[in-house]
């Protein structure tokens, strides 16, 4: 009824379907790698919204330091005529004032 294969055919449909699995992996394997949502896409992304989220910590600590420079410009007169004296050089009576200059780049 059934008959057996011979020795040779069956050694190539074993060879044939252990290709065929084995193709089949690597073309999955390279579609999952290199897909444009594949891992290597996803990875990029990871570290582009790590370089963004610490941009966006350097922003606010900048604005932090910003709004405290505001509000000490709103509220503290001290600090108001220390800043305007720095900025344009003013000095009180018998008060030597040194100005440093950026030296100029060609």
């Amino acid at each position: 009824m059934y008959r057996k294969p011979p020795p040779e055919e069956s050694s190539r449909t074993r060879l044939l379907t252990a290709l065929l699995l084995t193709a089949v992996f690597l073309v999955t394997g390279a579609i999952l790698l290199f897909n444009r949502n594949g891992f290597m896409a996803i990875t990029e992304i990871q570290e582009d919204v790590h370089r963004v989220t610490a941009t966006n910590r350097l922003v606010e600590s900048e604005i932090d330091s910003l709004n405290k420079v505001i509000f000490l410009l709103e509220n503290d007169s001290l600090y108001m005529e220390k800043r305007v004296r720095e900025i344009l050089g003013w000095g009180y009576e018998n008060e030597t004032v040194i100005r440093f200059m950026e030296p100029e780049t060609e």
